[in-house]
């Protein structure tokens, strides 16, 4: 059902829509908790044969789906290049692996079900393929699940601007990322208690019980979660194909906010004037501002900040400034230590020394 709401709310080219990848991964999850619901509360033979073991290499798409929608969120894309067929490899490989299990007879199926409901722990012996048993893959998709779930939340520090700020999707995708990690380690870890009692006959965390609805409510909390956001559900694919991204919106914004505090404040005018005092005055992020001069304007703080103050000294000139008395405390009124750095930076920035730009202003 969520996936349908996702393509259906979603706009524009649904293909070129982030929002493809999010539904696929809502529908392999959906497809896993069913099973762990089939398996351990509803005890239907049907659908329990039907679920269990033919599915279990398309869990191995939940890491390389989460990357791809991630990235796809913050470039605009969701075209595959070459090399992102590597993220496959664990897929394919595991399905390759039980192709065997998919071909065998119904009746071996049903047989493998009822050990499962007379024994539930007992799925974790069951030879699934050549090379997997269940044990081996409630192992390796959970450590799989992690190394993209702390990427995914590495990449969301790393652009926190934009996944924060300029779209607003940080905080839910802070809450998928770790639902999402929930909901396959939450079955995993009934195999981990029944692993410690069996090798170090350690059973305090062997209570498959309670342990197997972590999986399922932590499917349930990020289905909820979603309808919290309406923005990740309604997510506009146009959005992402405009010249100006969201990001650079914001920045654009960021900037006219800079330009009335230059304005206003006049912050550049103090000579020792850092980063952090900077950002006091404009309640931003050093990190933030770093990004914003380094990646908007591509510059630096001590840069912007020369540039500012021969534009001051330049307009003091132009106001009457050019007595020699005044000329000499030009430096101190536009925010320079001393005559030396207004000499060089003016130099630097209009290509021409003070007395050259006073020349051919009075010309």
């Amino acid at each position: 059902m969520t996936p349908s709401i996702i393509f259906l709310k979603s706009r524009g080219s649904l293909f070129a829509n982030p929002n493809i990848y999010l539904a696929l991964l809502f529908f392999i999850s959906g497809v896993y908790c069913l099973t762990v619901y089939s398996m351990s509360l509803g005890h239907s033979l049907l659908f329990t044969v039907l679920l269990y073991g033919n599915f279990s290499s398309i869990y191995f798409l939940i890491g390389p789906l989460l990357y791809f929608y991630l990235r796809s969120l913050k470039t605009g894309s969701t075209a595959l290049r070459g090399v992102d067929f590597l993220h496959f490899i664990p897929f394919l490989f595991v399905f390759i692996d039980t192709v065997p299990y998919y071909l065998s007879a119904y009746a071996y199926k049903v047989e493998v079900v009822r050990q499962v409901f007379s024994d539930w722990t007992s799925m974790f012996r069951i030879r699934l393929g050549f090379v997997f048993n269940a044990a081996h893959l409630y192992v390796l998709r959970p450590l799989l699940l992690t190394f993209y779930s702390l990427w995914g939340a590495n990449y969301l520090i790393n652009n926190k601007v934009y996944f924060f700020k300029a779209t607003n999707l940080g905080r839910w995708l802070s809450i998928f990322l770790f639902f999402q990690w929930l909901v396959f380690v939450g079955m995993s870890s009934v195999f981990f208690g029944v692993w410690l009692e069996n090798v170090l006959d350690f059973s305090l965390f062997n209570h498959p019980s309670e342990i197997k609805y972590i999986s399922l409510v932590a499917y349930m909390v990020m289905v909820c979660t979603l309808y919290f956001f309406p923005q990740v559900i309604y997510l506009n694919v146009d959005r992402f194909k405009r010249l100006l991204n969201p990001q650079e919106v914001y920045w654009w914004k960021m900037d006219q906010a800079m330009n009335d505090c230059y304005i206003f404040d006049k912050p550049f005018l103090k000579p020792h004037l850092t980063l952090v005092q900077f950002g006091e005055l404009v309640q931003k992020d050093t990190k933030e501002l770093h990004d914003f001069f380094e990646l908007y304007l591509f510059t630096n703080f001590t840069d912007e900040m020369n540039r500012l103050r021969v534009q001051f000294a330049k307009k003091l000139i132009k106001q009457g400034c050019l007595q020699k008395a005044c000329l000499q405390n030009l430096y101190s009124d536009s925010g320079f230590d001393c005559s030396e750095d207004l000499e060089y930076f003016f130099s630097e920035f209009e290509g021409q020394s003070i007395k050259e730009f006073i020349l051919t202003f009075n010309k």
